[in-house]
């Protein structure tokens, strides 16, 4: 039987769910590994991390053979952070005898475009354009009057800002270090943030939709999905992120809580959640069907925006979803989330 790696950016993220799934794989005669794709050796194939030890319950220092079962749980805050252990990741998926999980997505322009080839998924969509000019800007802004700014590859809401025109005046809603801020801008300033903004990162710009509950506070719906021991996709549960007031994102790490999806379901009127139930039971159907038409994917999870009108829009897809959202509306699937990837791993041996 095959063992599991679990590849991580640092060694001590997601603890305790890494450890629930070692002690899934030991109750099914599989060795759970940690390690970071800069500790491989290449030419040997070995790598140094660490192995739990189910004797001991303790996760232990240890250099090994690569695992041929690879859990891909790297997080990366930036393009520079991607870069430093993209080389490494590109030699394991390219050697015959190791198998991801599932390969992931890349950045959102790339999911974008891709998602846009489908009639159904495109209606959902919110109008996007890569950042490469001012002049972008300027044409969104006479659609709209707040835009939204998101990096092409970030996670957790970081980097995210929010300008607004209206007539000649500018204004900025920002985060630092976790504070939400808001400042007057003029044409000049705003000019000189954007060629900063081009000049060092990569930017999608998208109109600032209107998502926020009866409270004012912004909120989303996370759907988690995962394939199951015969390799059929399924879904694990629901429920929705809801940020503070006068914020702009419901990212969890943001300080956002989780609430019912049910509860918020029930709030709605009868015809308005039967052409949401609709609308959602098509949409998770069809993304996971036309990413895997070229990414290997094992799970997904899909944040779903509802706008003051009704209006349904897909806001994100993101291959190494968090667990919060599933644990703490479902408490009692936590031992079924660890067995995930081990029964995963079976399917595929």
């Amino acid at each position: 039987m095959g063992d599991l790696g679990i590849l991580v950016t640092n060694l001590h993220q997601e603890q305790m769910y890494f450890t629930d799934i070692a002690k899934a794989g030991c109750n099914k005669g599989m060795h759970v590994y940690l390690f970071l794709p800069t500790t491989i050796d290449a030419n040997k194939k070995i790598a140094k991390g660490k192995r739990y030890c189910d004797i001991t319950n303790q996760w232990v220092n240890e250099t090994f053979s690569i695992p041929l079962f690879i859990y891909d749980r790297c997080f990366y805050e930036n393009e520079t952070t991607y870069k430093k252990y993209f080389p490494s990741l590109s030699w394991l998926k390219s050697q015959p005898d190791i198998v991801f999980l599932g390969h992931g997505l890349p950045n959102k322009w790339l999911v974008y475009k891709l998602l846009s080839k489908d009639p159904t998924i495109y209606s959902f969509l919110p109008e996007t354009v890569l950042l490469s000019n001012r002049s972008q800007v300027s044409s969104m802004f006479k659609k709209h009057h707040s835009i939204l700014f998101k990096p092409v590859s970030g996670s957790q809401g970081k980097g995210i800002f929010v300008l607004s025109k209206e007539n000649d005046s500018f204004s900025l809603l920002a985060k630092k270090e976790g504070e939400i801020f808001f400042k007057r801008l003029t044409e000049k300033q705003v000019e000189h943030l954007l060629y900063k903004v081009m000049k060092r990162y990569k930017y999608l710009v998208q109109p600032f939709l209107s998502l926020t509950n009866q409270q004012q506070q912004p909120f989303d719906l996370r759907v988690f999905l995962q394939k199951d021991d015969q390799g059929q996709w399924q879904e694990i549960g629901r429920g929705l992120r809801t940020g503070k007031v006068g914020d702009f994102t419901s990212n969890l790490a943001g300080g956002g809580t989780v609430d019912c999806y049910d509860d918020w379901l029930r709030s709605l009127s009868s015809t308005a959640q039967v052409v949401l139930r609709k609308n959602l039971k098509e949409l998770i159907e069809r993304i996971p069907t036309m990413l895997e038409k070229h990414y290997p994917l094992f799970e997904l999870g899909l944040d779903f925006g509802f706008d003051k009108e009704g209006r349904l829009w897909l806001l994100e897809v993101n291959s190494k979803p968090g667990r919060k959202v599933i644990l703490t509306s479902f408490p009692n699937k936590e031992n079924f989330l660890a067995n995930g990837p081990i029964n995963y791993c079976l399917f595929l041996q």
